[in-house]
């Protein structure tokens, strides 16, 4: 049995973090010592070590914490996984489409900026023109 802080340097994470895990449900002490410190089975590294990859896939904690519940009451987490994952698809696919939006944008502006500049346009101790909407030209 391991020792909360134990568990923490074994597993590469620091105490604090595995208590908030604890509160939010991610990880559970397997029982405490006489002296009343938490303890921890080996397992719970093979547990954080998923927290670990499911967060660097940037998942929720919350949706992590769900799998791992579903799992602990004896039932197989994939589907329940899978909708996870289809919704940061999702998520991720959005943000790549404002991201391809502000970059035609930022494009167009540094197209503007280099136009004003060689034209002699931006005078000294004025906004720069290539700010204003194209509609307002």
């Amino acid at each position: 049995m391991l020792r909360i802080g134990e568990l923490a340097a074994r597993a590469g994470f620091t105490a604090k973090t595995l208590r908030y895990y604890e509160d939010i449900g991610v990880i559970r002490p397997d029982g405490r010592s006489g002296s009343g410190y938490r303890l921890y089975e080996d397992a719970a590294i093979e547990r954080l070590r998923f927290v670990r990859r499911a967060r660097g896939l940037g998942l929720r904690l919350e949706d992590i914490a769900r799998i791992l519940e579903i799992g602990d009451e004896g039932r197989v987490p994939c589907e329940h996984a899978m909708a996870i994952v289809d919704g940061e698809l999702g998520r991720i696919a959005e943000q790549m489409k404002r991201l391809r939006e502000l970059t035609r944008g930022l494009r167009a502006l540094r197209s503007r900026i280099a136009q004003a500049l060689e034209s002699g346009a931006a005078g000294p101790g004025q906004a720069c023109p290539c700010f204003e909407e194209e509609s307002a030209k």
